[in-house]
This record gives C-alpha cells, sequence and structure tokens, in this order.
C-alpha cells in the first residue's frame, strides 16, 4: 500500500519520462481538489465525472470545464457578459 503524501504520478508505471508525469500529476491534482460552490459559498465542491460537479453540502450539481468548474475562458466570457449587461 502507497504511503501517504505520495505524488499520484509516482504511483503509476515509470514510462514516458519526467515532464508528461508531471503534467498528469498536476491535472490529477487539480481534477480531485475542493473547490467553492457557486450557491452556497462553501469548500465542498468535487468532480462526479468529466465535467460533471457537484456540491457535497446542497446537493448543486452543474456542468464545467473537464478538470476545473469553471475555466479561465469561462470566466472571461462571464466578465464580458456582466460588463454588457451593466451598459
Amino acid at each position: 500500500m502507497p504511503r501517504i503524501g505520495v505524488p499520484r504520478a509516482k504511483l503509476r508505471v515509470p514510462r514516458y519520462g519526467r515532464r508528461p508525469r508531471k503534467q498528469y500529476e498536476a491535472i490529477l491534482a487539480k481534477a480531485k481538489a475542493r473547490y467553492k460552490c457557486p450557491r452556497c459559498n462553501t469548500q465542498k465542491v468535487v468532480r462526479i465525472r468529466l465535467g460533471i460537479w457537484r456540491c457535497k453540502k446542497c446537493g448543486f450539481e452543474f456542468t464545467g470545464g473537464a478538470w476545473v468548474p469553471q475555466t479561465p475562458s469561462a470566466r472571461t466570457n462571464y466578465a464580458a457578459i456582466m460588463r454588457a449587461r451593466s451598459q
């Protein structure tokens, strides 16, 4: 059984080189992290499937990015929409 604190990519076989393993580990860390719920503002949002996110507290389920709930391009679009509404 692996020790606690061992990076996820190190648990995989030692193939493909260091850089792809580090990139894979970074993606897994983003996917497994907990995020803030847009409805109840608690750090309880987890990924259910690719692009499907759910809050463990209030049960709010929504779609988002593959690895993070809100992608940078989605933030940019949301900001543009809010600017257009205010004018």
